[in-house]
């Protein structure tokens, strides 16, 4: 290997136990070849350290042992990257992460290997503690993961079919219990944002005489057929066509019978969700509110730590008497300025820069001028 170093382990860190074990793995033959030419090495192995014999070289049996704990730590690792290091809303796929860490926590309890079912094993019982068990997770998480458009009822669906059978009274009653929640949810966001832009955009109108002598003819139609009991075509399709109208208009339903979103995307790109419920505003208000308020969850503490620990670097004990508005400036202004910049909303058209070009002409004219008269 021409590059790369070996990572220590940290205790407080337990991501770090296998990045170290996964590098080492790489240098297994540099570690067989210090073992068989390095005296110093295999002297470091022969100290006795608070009355103990050091442990060591590694041999097969321990390289085994490595490689077995490699692959039953690489599913948190993989998980963390996915919740903890993205600078971006992750809400949408905390979900994903707790069935994927389930079932392959599941698939290595069954494995014939002893030490790896027992470790398995363990960990398994002490995550569904964690989460009060699979059919008891918060429900949030999982119609935070209908709002992403990629993933709708379908990756839900699918998630209930690996972890409980597919077609199981389990599935389906997981499947039921969250299209619950969401049409409440849905209905309670309806009734309070419709309701008010609903007001604002209502305005006075004075109805013209035409207008007054249909709803006056319409109304004695009404009339008529309520005295004599009769049933009326066009009466039937009315109602007819506002139900299919009410029916149309639910975001919900359109939204969740729509195909899910499928962008190919470059390498290095992710998708900015955001950027398309931005989007589909006009189209899906409502649940454009919904997705900015279920985005908005943390999911992981690694954001409140690290702003404690920004404040820390900060509130040093050489800048005391900072005050608390100005910590928040300062911090605030770190953010923005590593904010990343998005060049194609600040893309100029050729008659903006020959404006602003013709403007600077103008302005450096008027100096001239000013100062050649004083």
């Amino acid at each position: 290997m021409t590059r790369g170093s070996l990572p220590m382990d940290v205790k407080t860190r337990w991501n770090s136990t296998f990045l170290m074990l996964s590098r080492a793995l790489q240098f297994r033959v540099a570690f067989d070849s210090m073992e068989a030419e390095d005296r110093l090495y295999n002297d470091y192995f022969l100290e006795v350290e608070n009355g103990v014999k050091r442990q060591g070289p590694p041999d097969v049996v321990d390289w085994n042992a490595v490689d077995k704990l490699k692959r039953f730590l690489i599913i948190f690792y993989n998980s963390t990257l996915v919740v903890s290091t993205s600078s971006k809303v992750n809400s949408y796929k905390c979900y994903g992460e707790i069935v994927t860490i389930e079932r392959n926590l599941t698939a290595l309890a069954n494995n014939l290997d002893p030490d790896l079912k027992l470790k398995a094993e363990d960990m398994l019982h002490k995550f569904l503690k964690y989460w009060d068990g699979m059919k008891n997770v918060n429900r949030m998480l999982i119609i935070a993961s209908v709002i992403d458009p990629r993933k709708k009822m379908n990756f839900a669906n699918l998630c209930f079919e690996k972890l409980y059978g597919k077609d199981s009274f389990e599935s389906k009653e997981m499947t039921a219990s969250v299209l619950d929640l969401l049409t409440s949810m849905f209905q309670e966001y309806s009734s309070r944002f419709r309701g008010a832009s609903t007001q604002s955009s209502q305005t006075k109108q004075t109805p013209s005489a035409s207008v007054q002598e249909t709803q006056e003819q319409m109304e004695r139609l009404k009339l008529v057929v309520e005295d004599f009991g009769y049933e009326r075509m066009d009466s039937v399709y009315k109602e007819l066509v506002s139900e299919t109208e009410n029916k149309a208009r639910d975001e919900l339903e359109m939204y969740l019978k729509e195909p899910v979103e499928n962008q190919k995307l470059m390498i290095g790109f992710e998708f900015d969700i955001l950027g398309w419920w931005k989007v589909h505003k006009i189209k899906f208000p409502v649940l454009a509110e919904m997705a900015r308020d279920l985005l908005a969850m943390q999911v992981s503490s690694v954001a409140s730590e690290s702003a404690f620990s920004t404040s820390g670097r900060i509130l040093e004990p050489y800048r005391r008497c900072l005050t608390h508005y100005m910590i928040e400036v300062l911090m605030c202004s770190e953010q923005w300025m590593k904010a990343d910049i998005k060049f194609a909303e600040k893309v100029q058209t050729n008659e903006q820069i020959l404006a602003e070009v013709e403007m600077l002409d103008k302005l450096e004219k008027e100096f001239e001028n000013v100062t050649l008269e004083d």
